[in-house]
């Protein structure tokens, strides 16, 4: 099980976390937001925590509302991820979401350096690569940036909105990426059908959702379903499978497993990554956000 750190993210920050919060920079402003898993204390002063912009209050166990300390806070603002080696640069709006998030994800960027090393290694091939639960769309985006053909799935209008709006802001063309509003479970099956094939697959499944038409989505239940589908999808010589999991209560060990037997269902030998996405403050405490495996 491996540690991944979030790098080549400058235009984000963890300032501290504690007592049930994270304090954090996106771009040019800080943020104050709650995380039940953050139960230990504060690092910094309280007068450190009074200068974020926004803080996000709680109000009962699953609600909450912005509150926004600094007028300047504009509705979006950009943020940027570079990777020079690959001369690769993009740009995404980040905002206040009324459910505390900001429609990045930071820990990410593991997973974004992952996948530029990965199409860095077959420059020049034709890729294709199916996101699934793509939500704003950092990684399609940064996969269309270094000529990967995308298809983007997801089951939110407004999550798709967004994501287009972070295509153009990457001065990417209109045509980029394929977009597909509807159901994944769904989706997948029907490219099975068709017979599609993909070189690259991410997918970022919650721990419960609704589909476009009201398809309720359970993590336990519909993963090891998804996974089945999913494998018909895959070339024969793909180039990777990520899977990323937020607030569930299983280990990256079970989605290590699955892909041990992605791998004995394929025939192949592929070597799988497994462990937690993390975020790191300046005085050296990680906290953990996330858990991964993927199969490459």
């Amino acid at each position: 099980m491996i540690l991944e750190e979030t790098t080549n993210l400058d235009s984000y920050e963890l300032i501290d976390s504690g007592d049930e919060y994270r304090l954090e920079r996106f771009g040019d402003f800080v943020l104050a937001r709650p995380d039940p898993a953050v139960l230990w204390q504060k690092s910094l002063p309280e007068s450190e925590w009074q200068k974020a912009d926004a803080v996000y209050e709680k109000q009962g166990e699953d609600r909450g509302k912005w509150q926004v300390k600094n007028k300047e806070l504009p509705e979006k603002w950009l943020m940027n991820f570079s990777y020079p080696k690959a001369d690769l640069d993009i740009s995404f709006f980040s905002k206040l979401t009324p459910f505390k998030h900001t429609g990045i994800f930071p820990e990410q960027a593991a997973n974004w350096q992952f996948m530029i090393e990965q199409f860095a290694k077959n420059k020049g091939k034709p890729m294709q690569m199916l996101n699934l639960f793509g939500y704003t769309g950092v990684a399609s985006v940064l996969a269309a940036k270094m000529g990967v053909k995308v298809t983007h799935v997801d089951a939110s209008k407004p999550s798709l909105n967004w994501a287009k709006e972070n295509m153009l802001a990457s001065n990417l063309p209109n045509d980029a990426i394929r977009w597909i509003f509807e159901d994944c479970l769904k989706f997948i099956k029907r490219e099975v059908r068709r017979g599609n094939k993909y070189d690259c697959i991410l997918m970022d499944p919650p721990a419960f959702g609704r589909g476009a038409q009201g398809e309720v989505w359970k993590f336990s239940d519909d993963l090891p379903v998804l996974l089945d589908q999913v494998r018909q999808l895959l070339n024969p010589n793909f180039k990777f499978l990520i899977i990323n999991a937020y607030a569930v209560s299983v280990s990256s060990l079970l989605l290590k497993n699955l892909l041990d037997d992605l791998n004995s269902h394929l025939g192949t030998q592929k070597k799988v990554d497994y462990g937690e996405l993390v975020l790191k403050q300046k005085n050296g405490r990680m906290l953990s956000t996330g858990i991964f495996a993927r199969i490459y």
